[in-house]
């Protein structure tokens, strides 16, 4: 009788261990491309709405990348809440911009189904509507 209370003692510690456990979300990523630009944006969901966005940007008019200067990027999802807000960026030589941002995000950004990432530079502004891959 002890050995059944024992083995019945451990499978429900051996169950509660396995549902308490966290599951990390996976991140979602969400791209698109205008005339201008190509972007990425991949969310990573973390605990206690402390998330981060990693955005990947791509300069592909026709000037130098040196012409496009500094430049502003808002992001606003579906459900028109604003994600994040970037100001005087500055493309890398390849007309690339990287950046990791720490962000506030509700579960209603995390199911959003598209975003509109608004890149500002030299008095112009293209919307990049960007979806979920």
């Amino acid at each position: 009788m002890k050995k059944f209370y024992i083995a019945l003692f451990s499978l429900f510690f051996f169950i509660s261990l396995v549902g308490c456990q966290s599951k990390a979300e996976d991140p979602l990523e969400f791209s698109g491309e205008t005339q201008s630009w190509s972007a990425t944006v991949m969310l990573y969901p973390g605990e206690n709405r402390e998330d981060a966005a990693q955005i990947n940007l791509n300069y592909l008019g026709g000037g130098k990348v040196e012409s496009v200067g500094d430049f502003g990027i808002n992001l606003d999802t579906s459900n028109n809440q604003n994600g994040i807000a970037v100001r005087d960026a500055r493309l890398n030589k390849k007309g690339n911009f990287k950046e990791k941002v720490k962000v506030d995000v509700s579960k209603d950004v995390i199911k959003s189904e598209y975003m509109i990432l608004t890149v500002k530079w030299n008095d112009r502004s293209e919307d990049i509507i960007l979806k979920v891959k």
